[in-house]
């Protein structure tokens, strides 16, 4: 009898489908609270990114605030709090990988500003 030489490259391949059915999702919105003011709103978003691959979080909080700012119109002085996680297993097991707070250009800043 002889042995299937492919038999140990199933595992392989069944984590490399994993991994690009994970990649394959774009990012997904699990939480957020808007907090507003006359002069002021800030957002609060859960985000789950869907990627074992490295991550440009300034790009990605640029390309989501964009989206965001498109679909939900425009408030006075917003800044946003993004807090990202690499895939929905992260999330449920409480790990974040980043947490970014930038202003309604989707530029990163260091503290909220009147």
């Amino acid at each position: 009898m002889k042995k299937k030489k492919w038999l140990p490259v199933i595992p392989m391949i069944i984590l490399l489908l994993i991994i690009c059915m994970e990649e394959a999702k774009p990012y997904e919105v699990l939480s957020s609270t808007i907090e507003s003011s006359p002069n002021l709103t800030e957002n609060e978003i859960t985000l789950v990114v869907h990627s074992l691959l490295p991550i440009d979080t300034d790009e990605l909080a640029k390309e989501f605030i964009e989206n965001y700012m498109r679909l939900n119109g425009d408030r006075p002085n917003q800044y946003f709090e993004l807090e990202l996680y690499r895939t929905s297993l992260h999330y449920k097991s409480g790990k974040i990988y980043d947490t970014i707070l930038c202003n309604e250009k989707g530029e990163r800043v260091s503290e909220v500003l009147f």
